[in-house]
């Protein structure tokens, strides 16, 4: 008998924030995030070849 360890959804939504959901095109299914920089709902989610959401405090053009 073999089990399959299900596969671990990604959470996108990180504090307080308000959330948002967005569409991803590739399966039509739905994602949410918070980051205050989207701008597009319909977009592919990291899973599919988006972007990672942008964290407010780890933007990159602050540098590092």
């Amino acid at each position: 008998m073999t089990t399959e360890t299900p596969k671990l959804k990604r959470i996108y939504v990180i504090g307080d924030r308000p959330v948002h959901v967005h569409t991803c095109p590739e399966t039509n299914h739905t994602w949410e995030c918070n980051s205050p920089y989207c701008e597009t709902m319909k977009i592919h989610c990291p899973e599919h070849g988006g972007f990672e959401p942008i964290v407010v405090g780890r933007e990159p053009w602050r540098g590092r």
